[in-house]
This record gives C-alpha cells, structure tokens and sequence, in this order.
C-alpha cells in the first residue's frame, strides 16, 4: 500500500441519518504541529458541530483539544475536552466528574482516531486498535481490514481499503469504512447501523486536497 501523509484537505459527503438527508463536510487544515481537524452535518431538523486540534509526529496523533456540539432535533448534547498528555489526563470542560486521569500515551478523541485508522491502514499496520476519550469514559475501538472495493463515487470510480470495526460476539452494530489509497487515504464512505435498527451513512461527493480538486476523467 502507498503511504499516506497528512495534507489539508476539504471533503463534502451526501449523508444519510434514519432515511433524513444530510449534508455533512470533513476540512483538514493546519500544518507541522497544530492541526485541526472539523466536521459538520446541517439538517432541517439539528446541526452537529465537531473539531479537533492535535499535533502529528512520525504518523502518530496526539489530540490537544475537542468540541462536539448539537442542537435541534431532541436534547442538545454537548463536550468539551482538553488533553493534558504530559499530565496522563483528559480535562473534561463541560462535565468536571468525567474527567479522565491516568489516561494512554496514544489516547485519540471521537474523530482523530479516523485520521490515525487511515494513517495506520496506509502503513500496512494490523493491530488497529484505539483508545477513545469520548466524554466519560475511555473505550476500545478495534477494527480489521477486511478486503478491497472498486466504489462508484460522483468523482468517478475508485478502488478502495475496506475496514470494518470489531465489535464483541452477538453485537448488532456495524461499522464500515471505505479509505482511498489514490486520494491519500481520503474518507470515501461510512456506514453504521446501530442494534435499534438506527442507520447513518455518508458518502464522498466532492473532494479538495492541498488545494487541488479531485476528479477522474
């Protein structure tokens, strides 16, 4: 496989939450070591609000700051998180009670982790494995690569790495991820269906990485 560098980039999916459609976008900027990484999804009915700043250093993250935010559509949610890595803590800024101590070394948040799964599967890893700060607790997230597709995509068609997540015997959630090796390992679709039924989808419509638009002919 290529190897993927971090690289700014704006990214634009067609999103789907429970049968709604959506319009969501992922943008990358910064560079060396302040980084950050936004995504937002508009609907009719609520507004989700998520970013994260971290620094990068021989392909690994190290999340300084995250912010999740939605209003709308049933109870507002929101989560702000400082990470002290020197200090082995997570600060929780919204709910002080669930502040993390003693947390890893490579402790991601809720959406750098993507940016490291994609940095990992570029460099051929197989342990892909994550600890995740997600506002009360710290979770395992674990994931396989498990084949490869040619998508269709408003771009054109492309071949992509499919990951799914590991989930512990008789779970009902599924979790599927398409990354792009020619597009710099580029988010190119998601699916997730959760035990109740509940599905969410995004796929990639238009894509800008270090300034430069994306297309096949």
């Amino acid at each position: 496989m290529q190897a993927a560098e971090l690289q700014p980039f704006s990214a634009t999916y067609s999103a789907k939450f429970n049968g709604f459609s959506v319009t969501a976008k992922r943008e990358l900027s910064g560079s060396n070591d302040s980084w950050r990484l936004d995504f937002r999804a508009d609907s009719i009915f609520a507004k989700i609000r998520e970013y994260s700043r971290f620094a990068s250093s021989n392909s690994q993250l190290t999340p300084q700051h995250y912010e999740y935010h939605k209003t709308g559509l049933g109870r507002d949610r929101h989560t702000v998180l400082n990470f002290e890595p020197n200090e082995g803590r997570v600060v929780n800024l919204s709910d002080a009670e669930h502040t993390l101590e003693n947390t890893p070394e490579d402790i991601q948040d809720k959406i750098s982790y993507q940016l490291q799964l994609a940095l990992d599967v570029a460099e051929g890893d197989k342990d892909l494995k994550y600890q995740v700060a997600d506002g009360k607790k710290i979770r395992e997230y674990r994931f396989a690569v498990t084949g490869t597709e040619k998508l269709q995509t408003p771009l054109g068609e492309v071949n992509t790495v499919l990951v799914e997540r590991i989930r512990d015997g008789g779970a009902e959630r599924e979790t599927k991820i398409w990354f792009a090796p020619q597009w710099n390992y580029a988010l190119v679709k998601l699916m997730q269906t959760e035990e109740d039924g509940k599905s969410y989808q995004i796929s990639l419509t238009k894509l800008i990485i270090d300034g430069k638009t994306i297309s096949i002919d």
